[in-house]
């Protein structure tokens, strides 16, 4: 019919219309960054360390030699050559104000691979699901604790499948393997999402914080822990030089 004909054309029309403004004016119908990011400040920069960098510890392998080799080199202190970037450091806010989880938790994953923990550091939010598998041919036993208490204790065997558990509190959790104990690693829970574990560069990104007078605190597993004071604007972004001492 005429009506229905005439209908069409127009919704046709004001569609077109409507993509041709959206492409003139530059505005996406897709939002290019996430809520978290649009507002607040974003903090970037990179955690150093020009000191002496000790020798790995050599270790014995009683348990599975033919996967785990014979002995192990321990280090956990990792400093890139040229920028003298620490892997491994997180960079938190220290008691921020905590705003709502609006998203869904996330899954954070520890995997028993070639007789280590991967990755060796990792962090999380409070809510989230830690969750541990084994791609090694061989048993491992995953043991969680945190402060002195145990949070997670679980045989994994070969190919079995990955066994979570949701954090509740916030805390530093020491992770290592009852059968292979030179395997270790750990994981820190923050009750808010200001947060990050820096890359091989050192290099960092903490998006949506908040304006105002902050403390910045750097933890790592051998170094320590470091405590700066920072300012942050409405928005744009922050740039921070850490150096351990």
């Amino acid at each position: 019919m005429p009506g229905h004909r005439q209908f069409r054309a127009l919704r046709r029309f004001c569609v077109w219309l409507l993509v041709a403004t959206l492409l003139v004016t530059g505005v996406s119908a897709v939002p290019l960054i996430t809520p978290a990011e649009q507002t607040g400040a974003t903090l970037v920069g990179r955690v150093v360390f020009r000191g002496i960098v000790p020798p790995p510890e050599v270790v014995t392998v009683t348990r599975d030699p033919e996967l785990c080799g014979t002995t192990r080199a321990i280090q956990p202190l990792t400093v890139q050559a040229g920028t003298q970037g620490v892997l491994h450091a997180v960079v938190s806010l220290n008691s921020p104000a905590r705003p709502p989880q609006t998203d869904l938790p996330a899954t954070t994953s520890i995997t028993n691979d070639h007789c280590v923990f991967s990755p060796r550091v990792e962090a999380l939010r409070v809510g989230g699901l830690l969750e541990v598998s084994n791609r090694d041919p061989i048993l491992h036993n995953t043991h969680i604790t945190t402060q002195s208490r145990t949070f997670f204790n679980v045989a994994m065997v070969a190919g079995g499948k990955p066994v979570g558990k949701g954090i509740k509190l916030p805390g530093l959790f020491h992770v290592r393997c009852d059968v292979h104990r030179f395997m270790q690693g750990y994981v820190l829970a923050f009750d808010h999402p200001y947060y990050s574990v820096t890359q091989a560069s050192g290099e960092f990104r903490i998006v949506g914080v908040p304006s105002g007078q902050h403390q910045i605190k750097i933890w790592h597993e051998t170094l320590g822990t470091l405590q700066r004071e920072i300012t942050v604007p409405t928005e744009g972004n922050v740039s921070l030089a850490l150096e351990f001492p």
